[in-house]
């Protein structure tokens, strides 16, 4: 089986050069982050949860994992979990 494509796209490296060399390739769409505001938002979500969970700010960690669908809160639990240890802290949540 041949590989389709010489690049990996998900490596920006490869793409930078890819395109260095061919232009922008057409079959490559770019999508705008614009284009899903949930995505933007969930970002901004995650960052606000980080931020109050490395500050011990449990509370309001408990209040903002709760806006979360029930489907998301155990994954982000255990980030940020992880995450306020890796900064030699203990997060209770």
């Amino acid at each position: 089986m041949t590989r389709k494509y010489k690049y990996n796209y998900e490596n920006a490296t490869e793409k930078r050069e890819s395109q260095e060399k061919q232009g922008r390739m057409d079959d490559i769409p770019h999508d705008s982050p614009d284009k899903h505001p949930q995505h933007l938002q969930e970002a901004q979500m995650l960052q606000e949860i980080l931020h109050e969970a490395l500050y011990g700010e449990t509370r309001r960690v408990k209040e903002l994992l709760a806006t979360w669908p029930e489907s998301k809160q155990q994954d982000l639990r255990k980030l940020l979990i992880d995450s306020v240890e890796e900064h030699g802290r203990t997060l209770l949540i």
